[in-house]
């Protein structure tokens, strides 16, 4: 793995680990208690006890500052973490090593302790003197178990002193910024709910409501009967069956009657229809009959986002603040579930960031200020979103476009390549900021409006 990667891990455990503790009171076992960024975290939900009881968006807001700070000291340990694990694998081929291996390791190993770690951590030159006393076997064993604690202790300290020396900072900084945070997330959250077309939105874009059922056009087949075939002649015999037709006995039924004996027996089988007869009765032919249907079938819950939306020159100003308002509660809803994001920005060229790589949600701000202004290429945006829903992470995502339309329908073969998702399970759907034009409303799956 990446170092990237790694510290994402990281992160996921701690992101996991807060909502632990604020539901149980106590860190999961995968949060060693000794851990000092768990012990970080403890300590700041303890001393924040309103957070039970407050609006619950001040925790959303605390656990990313946690997570923000917890983040940054994973970078500030990454150079001593690195340096750590390097002194470890020292410590454990030397440990192994025969008596010759320790030799020729030992210059090297001297000097690491000698330069890393003070007397009283390891007393190197004191077990150089022991040496001269003892069989080195009795000497090394020791030797290699201060050096092994001294090594854990060092990063330990070290570790917490970057976090003592940087919680303050961290401390003010929630003071100062938390409180404008709070407010900026209220304010989209007014903005958000004041229009149930988005609540609406977030609810169906994510797959978010449970048991869902959508719509499926199924074609099956089946045989019908519709026509009997044309009468055979009668010198044709195709089956033997059972009635009172004297006219069609077959020759044993005549040979009863004749018997003076089995005379009975004949009256007896006509008078219950179950004298033998020639039949001639005609086949009945079917025929492959095509049908379409709707079928209710569920779909896949909670499945990854698609977003593409418009910053062009007509997007400007309260549409682009209604775009960002619905945007931003759709990231929040797929961060919090842990959802796969992929955000595509449009105008005159799309550009796109895929917020389920590592580190890729710390570029969002910048991405979201980055804008163009000119005309609009639909056609752009779409095959960038289809390219994504072609890949195994991205499979039958839901697509939402948030724009004012102001653009042409998709060229045919884009078209096309918009049916072939949607038969794999894909819905597109769209909102409309303004009511300049309706043409997408045959295309998407559902268009929401609303009227700037």
């Amino acid at each position: 793995m990446t170092k990237d990667e790694i510290i994402t891990q990281r992160l996921t455990a701690y992101d996991e680990a807060f909502d632990f503790y604020m539901d149980r009171g106590r860190m999961p076992d995968a949060v060693p208690s000794n851990d000092l960024l768990g012990g970080f975290m403890q300590q700041a939900i303890s001393e924040n006890p309103q957070l039970d009881s407050q609006d619950p968006l001040w925790k959303e807001i605390m656990k990313e500052e946690i997570l923000k700070f917890i983040e940054a000291m994973l970078k500030l340990f990454e150079p001593a973490e690195k340096q750590y694990q390097k002194e470890k694998s020292l410590i454990r081929v030397f440990s192994l090593g025969k008596i010759e291996k320790k030799r020729e390791l030992w210059p090297k190993v001297y000097g690491t302790i000698k330069q890393q770690y003070k007397p009283e951590e390891v007393n190197i030159d004191g077990y150089v003197q022991q040496f001269k006393e003892s069989a080195p076997e009795s000497v090394f064993g020791p030797l290699i178990r201060d050096w092994d604690a001294a090594c854990d202790n060092q990063l330990k300290e070290y570790e917490a002193s970057c976090i003592e020396r940087n919680k303050s900072y961290w401390e003010q900084n929630i003071r100062e910024c938390g409180y404008n945070d709070y407010k900026e997330r209220k304010k989209i959250l007014r903005m958000y709910y004041s229009f149930p077309q988005m609540v609406e939105i977030v609810n169906m874009i994510g797959r978010e409501k449970p048991k869902r059922e959508d719509e499926k056009d199924e074609t099956f087949r089946r045989y019908i009967p519709l026509l009997p075939s044309p009468p055979t002649p009668a010198v044709e015999i195709e089956e033997v069956t059972n009635g009172n037709d004297l006219q069609h006995l077959l020759p044993i039924e005549t040979t009863i009657l004749a018997d003076h004996q089995t005379e009975s027996l004949f009256y007896y089988k006509y008078a219950m229809s179950q004298l033998q007869l020639f039949a001639n009765k005609p086949k009945l032919e079917s025929v492959m009959k095509v049908e379409h249907a709707k079928k209710k079938e569920p779909r896949m819950e909670k499945g990854p986002i698609i977003v593409s939306i418009d910053t062009s020159g007509s997007m400007y100003g309260r549409p682009l603040e209604l775009a960002t308002c619905l945007l931003r509660q759709l990231l929040f809803m797929a961060k919090k579930q842990k959802r796969n994001c992929f955000l595509i920005s449009f105008s005159v060229r799309a550009k796109s960031i895929d917020l389920a790589k590592p580190g890729a949600w710390k570029k969002l701000e910048s991405f979201l200020s980055d804008r163009y202004t000119g005309g609009t290429d639909g056609n752009e945006m779409l095959k960038g979103g289809i390219r994504m829903l072609k890949t195994q992470m991205y499979a039958m995502a839901d697509m939402l476009i948030i724009s004012d339309f102001m653009f042409e329908p998709p060229e045919e073969h884009v078209r096309k390549l918009m049916e072939e998702e949607h038969q794999k399970g894909t819905r597109f759907y769209g909102l409309q900021i303004g009511r300049y034009s309706h043409d997408y409303d045959t295309i998407l799956d559902k268009v929401w409006r609303i009227e700037n």
